[in-house]
């Protein structure tokens, strides 16, 4: 694992000039709290939903954690893709591949609603933003209407000092993970310009860490 985080980093990425429509603001740069008043944000779920396919990725992902990591998005609103429609607060998990992985033949599905799917195939690399690439080439749904993390092996002691990673010792089925709370473009315009999901109260960003890690303990035993 490097010190920081592959996407936090990606100054154009795939959304190219367009991101700079969620760039943060003038006040947000300088430190006032912007936080989006529509949609999740402004309330906030008891719990995520996790559809059956982010389970069955959660599921190879712990058969192949040398190969494949997971990204991750919760839908901030209703979004229609181009297989399905998907409610506000579904949690999404989705492989990429690493290094060790390339030329290998592994498992991924794309979910069609809550409980179909259709196979598909992993993310080839983490070049760039895995979380914005499954919004935009996978599910085909826009992409500033979600947040973004990543999914990985616990991180190195020295890494997860850092407050964009969070160690998860222990899911529901036993084992730990390793969360990258950063994203590129997703996250900023909804926690007043941060890339990374706060680990304080401001934009409810604790609370958000909180439910996406139960959300991860719902993929971890789910079976469908």
């Amino acid at each position: 694992m490097g010190n920081v985080s592959r996407r936090a980093f990606v100054g154009a990425s795939l959304a190219g000039a367009s991101a700079l429509c969620f760039a943060p603001s003038l006040a947000a740069a300088a430190g006032a709290q912007q936080c989006v008043t529509g949609g999740l944000p402004g309330f906030m779920p008891n719990s995520l939903t996790v559809d059956c396919a982010s389970k069955r990725n959660f599921r190879a992902f712990r058969q192949y954690p040398d190969y494949l990591g997971l990204a991750g998005v919760v839908s901030m609103s209703t979004v229609q893709g181009k297989l399905g429609a998907y409610q506000a607060g579904n949690l999404f998990l989705f492989p990429w591949l690493k290094a060790k992985g390339q030329g290998k033949s592994l498992p991924a599905v794309c979910p069609t609603n809550a409980i179909s799917f259709v196979n598909s195939s992993p993310i080839p690399n983490a070049t760039l933003p895995v979380d914005e690439y499954f919004c935009r080439f996978v599910l085909q749904a826009p992409w500033n209407s979600f947040i973004g993390f990543e999914v990985d092996k616990p991180y190195s002691k020295s890494d997860s000092r850092f407050a964009w990673f969070t160690n998860v010792n222990k899911l529901a089925d036993g084992s730990g993970v390793g969360i990258d709370w950063t994203s590129s473009n997703l996250n900023n315009p909804w926690f007043g310009g941060s890339r990374w999901i706060p680990n304080t109260d401001d934009c409810n960003g604790k609370a958000w860490r909180q439910l996406i890690v139960s959300g991860l303990n719902q993929a971890s035993v789910g079976a469908c």
